[in-house]
């Protein structure tokens, strides 16, 4: 279905995606994908697509995500705890949350991949 389809469907439009290429974990803790809420009073939901391909067992490599919720507290949960098998992953769930007006959600490696080899495609949705 196209992208514009979907976006009518759950009224979320696509606000960053990796490349085709993937994100390719690495010994640090960098930020993959993040998005600004407009800052317009309202609430706004969040959901996110992710799968990752370890070809390498994994040392580390945990991801997760961050946000703030409309109350103004901050929000964290881990997606991937790292050391994950070789082989395709995806979380349990599409991870989704309620922000903010004005505040940034941000997917983000929450551990150096210290060992190992993989590569982590990711969509976020936003409304």
């Amino acid at each position: 279905m196209p992208d514009a389809q979907l976006g009518a469907v759950g009224g979320l439009q696509k606000v960053a995606t990796t490349p085709l290429a993937g994100f390719t974990l690495q010994n640090a803790t960098p930020n993959i994908l993040t998005w600004t809420a407009p800052n317009d009073g309202n609430l706004h939901r969040v959901q996110f697509f992710i799968t990752w391909d370890v070809t390498s067992a994994e040392t580390g490599g945990a991801f997760g995500i961050t946000w703030t919720a409309p109350d103004g507290t901050s929000g964290s949960v881990n997606l991937s705890a790292g050391g994950s098998g070789t082989g395709i992953h995806t979380p349990a769930t599409p991870y989704v949350a309620i922000i903010k007006s004005g505040s940034t959600i941000t997917l983000n490696q929450t551990s150096a991949l210290t060992a190992g080899a993989a590569v982590l495609w990711a969509e976020m949705w936003g409304a």
